[in-house]
Order: C-alpha cells, then structure tokens, then sequence
C-alpha cells in the first residue's frame, strides 16, 4: 500500500468522524430543544398553581378582614345557650363579618367551637373573622371585667351578699326573689362578669354552668336510684356535714340509710339554712319549728337544696360508701367521728365535744 492510499483511508475515517459528531451534536440540541418545550409546559403549569394558591390566599383573607363597614364602638348580646350558627348569623347580620363559614372554621379551628361564652361584647375597633372567633370562644368582653369566686355550698342568699358588692348594677333583691326555685342550681364556681351585668343576666349565666356541670355526670345521675332533685337536696347537705370527699361519701352513705330505714336525717345544717344559726346556738324550740326543712321533726330529705353543691359533693351523694355507721359527728379540729349505735355517738360527743 502506497502512502497516497493511506492518507485516502485518514480521510474518510476523519470524515465519519465528523459526520458522527455533527449526528451527535444534533440530536442534542433536538432534545435540548424539547427540554425547553417542556420546561416551559412545566413551568406554566407551576405558575398555574402559584397564581391559583395566590388567588384562594387573597380570597380568604379578604373574606377574614373586618367588612368596611364594621360598625365602630358596637355592642353585641351572646346569649346563653346560642349555638355556633346563631352566633355567626348574628355576627353576619350586624356587619361585623364578611363570610360565616370562615368565622365558624375559625372557631372549629381553635377547638372552641363548643365553648361560646355568653356575654355583653364591646368592639371598639375592627376586628376579623378569627379575631372575634378568639374573643368570644375566651370571653374576652372588652368592656372591664370583674371577678367573683362563688364557694361551694353557699345559699342564693349568700352569693347576692358576694355579687352586691362587686357588681354596680347587681340587684340583690331581684335576684333573691327570681331564685327562689333555683337555690341548688347556681353552680359555684369562678366567674368573670361584666362590671355592668345584672342579676338576671348573673343568673342565667351561673344556671348554664349548672347545667354544662351537671351534663358531665348524667350517666351517673341516670344509673342511680335517686332523682335529681334528691341528688342535689343531698349534695347540698354534705356540703354543710362533711369536707373532704371521703367523709361526704361515708356521710351520704349514712344519710341514705337513714331515709331507707326511716330514721329521721336530724341534721343541723338546714337550720343553718333557715335561721343562720349554728348547731352550738340552737335551742329546744328551734328544734321543735313546723317547717319542712325541720330534718328532727320530718323524715326523708328537706324540701329543697339549703344551698348551691360543687362537683364534689355532687359526686359523693351519687357514689355513698356503704358502711356499719349510724351516727357522725366532727370535732372542733373538722375531724369526723363515727358510731353504730346511739350509746356510741353520746360516748363521742363526751369525749370530742366538751
């Protein structure tokens, strides 16, 4: 082979090269060309979806701004028992939102929806959706709020003594008058009043609370033997005989067995009720009164509550511990002291009494 032929050979072998690159180089390009294309096709698609979140994000917050006609120092009446769409088809009726859905979402999103506070609310400003869904779920009133601690096992008449002087507008008279068929369903307890709330509107709130209270144990108050009236006339009872919950259980116990046995209950916490006297003040006469409350001279329970019961006592008088107990009595130091008979319960008496 001659030197001519070879350099033939180099050149076609160098021209295959060139026409495989070129080959190469093309189809590169075509599929550079389609990443684009697709790329593109992506990309619309993305921006598609970021428009569309920007869309939905700007909807919803306009529809949880305060409308533009939010009327400024408004008052507003949530009533007790008002469920969640009464309330935002109030809210929506006075102008004070723009969408009722997203105002019940945003109390179901707080997990509140279920705890409206009833109250007299002032806006002094606009307030959103969510904001006001805080504010009403907290029973946050914007006006100046007072504070009052009910205890446990107090009379009707007590808790007007307490509300009178902390609330301006508290009728106690009223109040006295329009609760003479709840004594025992006022539920004590910490409440946070407007500093301008009335004795009816006092009421009706410690009556809701009652009865959120007593929703809690219904399935015990349904299983037992009593009724519910029974419960609470018992309940208020242990508040006066006993103090912590295992004496109120061996109390209630003791109580009930007397009503079973017919044995008078002879309690002195009703005459507590009736005349304000304490056991160590009550004379013969007393003792003697023609009253249905009169525990001395009447079987079975007092003709009504002598006073508001807590949970506590609430739960004794459902779950009484059977005992061989007849008699009871505390010490001054509040310790309780139990007996069998009437001959142990005097021996007592002479020993812790004196």
């Amino acid at each position: 082979m001659n030197e001519t032929q070879v350099e033939g050979t180099n050149k076609e072998d160098e021209l295959s090269s060139e026409e495989i690159k070129r080959k190469t180089t093309g189809e590169e390009i075509s599929l550079f060309i389609e990443s684009i294309r697709f790329g593109k096709q992506r990309s619309k698609v993305l921006l598609f979806f970021v428009l569309l979140i920007v869309f939905f994000s700007a909807t919803i917050s306009f529809f949880l701004m305060p409308p533009l006609d939010f009327p400024l120092d408004k008052t507003i009446v949530i009533k007790n028992g008002f469920s969640l769409g009464q309330v935002s088809f109030l809210l929506e009726d006075q102008h004070l939102i723009r969408s009722r859905l997203l105002f019940e979402f945003c109390a179901m999103v707080v997990g509140k929806d279920k705890e409206l506070r009833a109250g007299t609310y002032l806006l002094e400003t606009p307030v959103g959706a969510c904001g006001l869904a805080l504010r009403i779920t907290a029973g946050n009133l914007g006006v100046p709020v007072v504070k009052a601690t009910i205890p446990e096992g107090l009379s009707n008449r007590k808790i007007a003594g307490i509300l009178s002087a902390k609330l301006p507008q508290f009728d106690a008279t009223f109040f006295m008058n329009d609760t003479k068929s709840q004594e025992g369903y006022l539920f004590p307890d910490t409440y946070f009043f407007s500093r301008e709330a009335t004795a009816q509107e006092v009421e009706a709130m410690m009556r809701a609370n009652f009865d959120k209270k007593i929703a809690t144990i219904k399935p015990l108050i349904d299983a037992s033997n009593h009724s519910l009236k029974d419960i609470i006339i018992m309940a208020s009872i242990l508040e006066k005989e006993a103090v912590n919950d295992t004496d109120r259980e061996i109390v209630a116990g003791i109580l009930w067995k007397r009503i079973e046995i017919g044995m008078p209950l002879q309690i002195d916490a009703s005459f507590l009720y009736l005349l304000g006297k304490k056991s160590s003040e009550l004379t013969l006469e007393d003792l003697q009164m023609d009253s249905l409350y009169n525990t001395y001279r009447n079987r079975g329970l007092p003709a009504g509550p002598i006073g508001n019961p807590g949970l506590s006592a609430l739960h004794a008088a459902l779950s009484s511990r059977e005992s061989p107990y007849l008699y009871y009595l505390s010490d001054n130091n509040g310790v309780m002291h139990y007996s069998k008979n009437f001959k142990e319960h005097k021996a007592n008496k002479m020993k812790y009494l004196r």
